[in-house]
């Protein structure tokens, strides 16, 4: 369903096109959060560490498939909003080839990185070493699912379908909790089980996403080609994907930094601040949804030569923004100890998690309004301004 937003109010726009983005948002988050739960409370706190101990890092390689998307979706929002059609599917298609290389690259990376990751860089302790490095290389064998996925979505948020991508993830996350479930509740397989089920659910989420867009978009398939069209399409998805690759990936490194740290103060600390960063992945989800709605909707009214009606755009979805988070903030702050109660921690990893969760949703507004700015600033095609402010 192509949704065109260069008319009608700016801010229901933006709101009807993030809110759809919020449920498929929550559904990625409740991957994991169905992995940190299942796994804390049928395969105990040292397991659920051994989960976590890698989150920063499966982080900078799911931004890698996430950076491609979004790359994808501002060049064809902008050839959508000028109405080029052909420029429009020759960058499916090179979007595409990119993904299948990029995937290609990424899984024997972090197959041949486990070990020395998780026993060197993040000296993980060793009664989670062992697992964690299974948990790491069976997920990564799902990246080829997570790229073909966040593309084909990155293609349906240029043309204003933000729905699809809550059908499929619906069922994906349905399906993980019931492969989590059976693989850790009841076959008993701890972390490598979470793994499992992630990737499976994953596989069958970007073939639903598939067949979504062959069916709602016909002329919109995929063909494989190395034709000079397509390879300068690659480079102009390239040259926009790796500023904002660049951005997430300063985080991405910083939290793996971190993660070293935490890990250097003991088991409890690892186990209460990956309980927590579970919670602050949900406080997000408006912020991240109202990021990629402004995107979108920059993307195809600068196409259309309507800079006005962008800012006008960016305006109302800073003031949604920043009321989420407010919201947000109050809400995790009165519940943060049961929220993290669910993850079966207690005691000193209760504690500190609680410490860090706090702190963090003071900061809340501000890292909105920097979510917000990034997503009207990409949709523009200025995506050096945020990578920039990341660095910083």
């Amino acid at each position: 369903m192509r949704h065109d937003m260069t008319s009608g109010p700016a801010g229901r726009a933006i709101f009807a096109f993030a809110l759809p983005m919020m449920g498929s948002n929550l559904l990625q988050v409740l991957y994991n959060l169905a992995d940190a739960v299942i796994v804390g409370n049928f395969a105990g706190p040292t397991a659920l560490g051994a989960v976590g101990l890698t989150g920063a890092t499966i982080w900078l390689v799911v931004s890698c498939a996430f950076c491609l998307g979004t790359g994808t979706s501002i060049v064809i929002a902008q050839y959508y909003g000028a109405r080029e059609h052909g420029d429009i599917r020759t960058s499916v298609t090179a979007a595409y080839t990119l993904s299948l290389c990029a995937s290609a690259v990424l899984v024997l990376l972090c197959l041949v990185a486990a070990k020395p990751l998780i026993f060197g860089f993040l000296a993980a302790p060793v009664e989670m070493r062992a697992m964690s490095v299974r948990y790491f290389r069976l997920f990564s064998l799902g990246v080829p699912f997570q790229m073909l996925y966040n593309v084909t979505y990155g293609v349906l948020r240029a043309h204003g379908d933000s729905r699809g991508g809550l059908y499929f993830l619906l069922v994906g996350t349905g399906l993980n909790v019931a492969f989590d479930l059976v693989l850790i509740a009841y076959f008993g397989m701890g972390a490598g089980g979470a793994a499992i089920a992630t990737v499976l659910a994953q596989g069958i989420c970007a073939g639903l996403s598939v067949l979504y867009l062959a069916r709602y978009f016909p002329d919109l398939r995929p063909k494989l080609s190395r034709s000079p069209a397509a390879i300068e399409k690659m480079r102009t998805i390239l040259r926009v994907s790796l500023p904002v690759f660049a951005q997430s990936a300063v985080f991405a490194v910083g939290f793996t930094i971190m993660q070293r740290f935490v890990n250097a103060f003991g088991a409890p600390s690892i186990e209460g601040y990956v309980s927590m960063a579970k919670i602050e992945e949900l406080a997000h989800i408006p912020a991240n949804s109202f990021n990629a709605a402004v995107s979108a909707f920059t993307g195809q009214n600068i196409g259309a030569r309507q800079p006005e009606r962008a800012r006008e755009g960016y305006r109302a979805a800073m003031q949604m923004g920043v009321g989420f988070a407010v919201g947000i903030a109050v809400v995790v702050m009165l519940l943060a100890r049961p929220a993290l109660g669910i993850f079966n921690i207690s005691g000193e990893a209760m504690r500190r998690g609680w410490e860090h969760l706090m702190l963090l949703m003071l900061f809340m507004p501000v890292s909105a309004t920097g979510n917000v700015t990034s997503g009207f600033l990409q949709g523009a095609g200025d995506v050096r301004v945020p990578a920039m402010s990341g660095f910083v």
